[in-house]
């Protein structure tokens, strides 16, 4: 029976999962089964090719309904997976945000730190000061604390923009682990419906073995393949799942947050 594995576009497709024997041996048992009993008849399975239908039994859909229910399974549990991780990216955008603000705030003090000394900044502040009055002096001593008032708020900002690079590199890392989670569901969705697509086709070996028009039905069998659920072609980019597209429509993005 010929069959069609699910394409995987990772440069190292994961490992089939071994084939049960538990699974063999009840595929193979339904499959002489239905075989005995006709199932299909060859006038029906060249009345469904030669009308475009889709072929199948009712043992074949039992076999679809599970795969399709384990390869959804994938996704339900990598959304499972990431609620912590977008919990935690919630928190890292609200961070910034706040952190955005003190940059800005920063900046401001550093400028009006750069302000010319006022005249009130260079008269003496204490009798100490008073006989230094309009010296070099005084004004080397407020030109030193000018620069000094300058490179306190120099370093705040250095510090509020180094917070801020931390926060972004802390959502850039986790955005980065729902990309990988999201690829190891696809990875295992995929080796899922290869392994239904496997039963499928074992399956139907069975049913041409003992199917008194095997000969026949074996000819006009289709490959046997399953239709994906859209999210297993999706991509996801910094937490950020854009579907495939329906052919002449834009891509759709669901952001995981």
């Amino acid at each position: 029976m010929r069959w069609r594995r699910q394409r995987t576009p990772a440069a190292n497709p994961p490992e089939p999962i071994p084939y049960a024997a538990g699974d063999r041996r009840t595929d193979i048992r339904r499959g002489r089964r239905d075989g005995r009993k006709r199932i299909p008849s060859f006038t029906t399975l060249t009345e469904h090719v030669e009308a475009a239908a889709r072929v199948s039994t009712p043992y074949q859909e039992e076999l679809s309904h599970a795969g399709m229910y384990r390869i959804n399974e994938q996704h339900r549990l990598f959304l499972n997976r990431i609620t912590e991780i977008r919990d935690e990216i919630a928190r890292l955008r609200g961070a910034l945000e706040t952190d955005l603000d003190l940059v800005e705030r920063a900046r401001t003090a550093l400028a009006e730190s750069r302000a010319e000394l006022t005249e009130s900044e260079l008269r003496p502040r204490n009798y100490q000061e008073l006989p230094l009055a309009g010296t070099p002096v005084l004004l080397g001593r407020r030109a030193a604390m000018r620069e000094q008032r300058i490179a306190v708020a120099r370093e705040e900002l250095a510090r509020r923009e180094a917070s801020v690079d931390s926060r972004r590199q802390a959502i850039t890392t986790a955005t980065a682990r729902i990309d990988h989670e999201f690829t190891l569901a696809q990875a295992r969705a995929r080796r899922l419906a290869d392994y239904y697509v496997l039963r499928i086709a074992s399956y139907w070996d069975a049913v041409v073995q003992t199917h008194p028009e095997g000969r026949n039905l074996s000819t006009a069998l289709p490959i046997v393949s399953l239709t994906l659920p859209p999210w297993v072609d999706a991509t996801c980019q910094d937490g950020v799942i854009t579907l495939p597209a329906p052919a002449g429509m834009p891509p759709a993005e669901g952001v995981t947050r």
